[in-house]
């Protein structure tokens, strides 16, 4: 079946009440971008009582990765009546042949179109079933015929193309992201994304392995910011323990505090660099109980140092959880390349009061 038109569909959006509006201008925007990047010849993107069409397009691009959408369909645009549904379905017969079974449904956004969704199937079906000989099977089918009814044009089409849902990017504001070379952040990072949030990335550099693999995260999660570059600073480990990290981790005294701290300064520093960006918070892939500095008592240590929210979408994740996520993104084959990071005492603290951490701080003179 040939293709001129695609169906983009959104889900929370449609929610927004009064900033709706600004949300869809925000998402076509975006959809335009896309287009742009890839090439892709169209006529014009037109918004539609909660849908966006593209029209005009003979090829598929791939916009999975506009973040606000839910699903999006190649589909063949035709005149809104009966006749010339029944004429330009026959382009799908074809596929319908080649599979085992078939089904077709029918929505209408449209509801005074004459005839029901209902009625509109039960027609299709019968001609699509007398040209194939397929079977219909209602429960799973091997080829879905959908048919949507909208405002100004029939559409028809077999597949809907999930995307990550969410909102359109940056659309919520910023907030700065705490970002190592593992697999956890970039995660974190992403799922904020997802939910509107432009974010500046800081990293505390060990080597320049590290570094580099943190440079290919920060390009991975550029192709969900609409062609939006994401900005990064690199700050020296060195730097933030003010020239003495090695003097206090060869010191049997702090030896064993040295991960809490490292999370304390990293928050202090980069709770600076969201008042300069004018961030609103920061992003966090702390993962409770997972690591000796995430235990509660240790994250409710450093986590107010910033005198910023601080959020993480991970906290209750399960790691394989988070694994199929940075699977499914692309992070993870990034995230497990090999580096040389930090080395952990072999017996780092769990559970740090507020009172000796502020005694070991004095100590050190880093609070």
């Amino acid at each position: 079946m040939k293709v001129n038109s695609i169906i983009v569909r959104y889900g929370e959006i449609s929610l927004k009440g009064k900033n709706r509006i600004r949300f869809e201008r925000l998402l076509v925007s975006d959809l335009e971008t896309c287009l742009g990047a890839q090439n892709v010849a169209y006529n014009r993107v037109v918004l539609k009582k909660g849908r966006i069409f593209i029209r005009g397009t003979k090829a598929l691009p791939r916009l999975e990765n506009v973040l606000g959408i839910y699903s999006y369909s190649p589909a063949l645009e035709i005149e809104k009546n009966m006749e010339t549904l029944r004429e330009s379905v026959l382009q799908i017969v074809p596929q319908i042949r080649q599979a085992a079974s078939f089904r077709v449904s029918c929505q209408r956004t449209d509801k005074r179109f004459k005839y029901n969704s209902l009625e509109i199937e039960k027609i299709i079906g019968e001609i699509l079933l007398l040209q194939s000989h397929t079977p219909v099977n209602l429960e799973k089918p091997d080829i879905h015929c959908y048919i949507e009814v909208g405002e100004d044009h029939i559409y028809i089409f077999s597949s809907k193309i999930r995307g990550y849902g969410g909102f359109p990017y940056g659309v919520s504001g910023k907030l700065v992201s705490l970002i190592s070379a593992g697999i956890d952040s970039p995660v974190a990072t992403f799922l904020m994304m997802k939910r509107g949030v432009e974010p500046i990335l800081v990293h505390f550099k060990v080597n320049q392995s590290e570094v580099e693999k943190v440079v290919k995260l920060k390009e991975k999660l550029e192709s969900f910011s609409s062609g939006k570059k994401i900005k990064l600073h690199l700050i020296d480990r060195n730097d933030l323990f003010q020239g003495n990290f090695q003097r206090l981790y060869d010191n049997t005294r702090f030896h064993s505090y040295m991960c809490i701290l490292c999370k304390f300064l990293m928050h202090k520093r980069a709770g600076k660099i969201a008042r300069q960006e004018k961030a609103w918070g920061l992003i966090t892939g702390d993962n409770l109980a997972q690591v000796a500095s995430q235990t509660l008592k240790n994250l409710h240590a450093y986590q107010t140092t910033s005198g910023l929210p601080v959020y993480s979408p991970l906290i209750g994740f399960e790691k394989q959880d988070t694994v199929e996520l940075a699977r499914k993104i692309g992070t993870y084959d990034i995230s497990v390349l090999k580096s040389t990071g930090c080395t952990p005492p072999l017996t780092p603290k769990t559970g740090v009061s507020k009172h000796i951490f502020q005694q070991v701080l004095e100590e050190t003179g880093l609070g």
